[in-house]
């Protein structure tokens, strides 16, 4: 048997190889991977497409959020004005909280992520700041309660 030697450290011995390219690797530089051990080239981790929001996607989360949490913060607070029934309110503001995470992920292509749940967070805190401007509905238990249901579900959508 032939003495083999870590392509990125000479000077170890190995007997171990990448299972994908089959160049020698150290314990000092192998990688585990599900499918065996990998060297540090191809055990390199990219992420799922889904997951990677560049800043052109950001920029358009960024756009349909203001923009649904606007135009759904004054549609909304116009409806809660009209109304005379309290849990036709909340149901409004939990419902303008799905309207917001539909608008953030159809404008990124159902893409999702960290950053665009913060932000959907961001959305719902600008239209409820709207709401409770004009209405002041927000400001009872209530009202605090569908808020919170409603970040939940705009974030969740993301």
């Amino acid at each position: 048997m032939t003495t083999t030697y870590c392509e990125r450290h000479a000077d170890i011995e190995t007997s171990l190889s990448c299972g994908r390219c089959r160049i020698s690797v150290c314990p000092k530089c192998m990688r585990h991977a599900p499918v065996g051990i990998r060297c540090p080239d191809c055990a390199k981790v990219r992420p799922v497409p889904t997951y990677n929001v560049s800043g052109v996607f950001l920029a358009r989360a960024v756009g349909a959020g203001v923009a649904t949490a606007g135009l759904g913060g004054v549609v909304a607070a116009v409806l809660i004005f009209l109304l005379a029934i309290p849990i036709l309110w909340w149901i409004i503001i939990v419902g303008l909280g799905y309207v917001v995470g539909e608008g953030i992920s159809v404008a990124t292509n159902r893409k999702r992520g960290r950053t665009l749940k913060i932000v959907a967070a961001g959305a719902m805190f600008v239209a409820l700041t709207i709401i409770t401007l004009t209405t002041g509905v927000t400001i009872d238990i209530f009202g605090l309660f569908a808020s919170g249901i409603s970040v939940y579900i705009a974030v969740n959508k993301l």
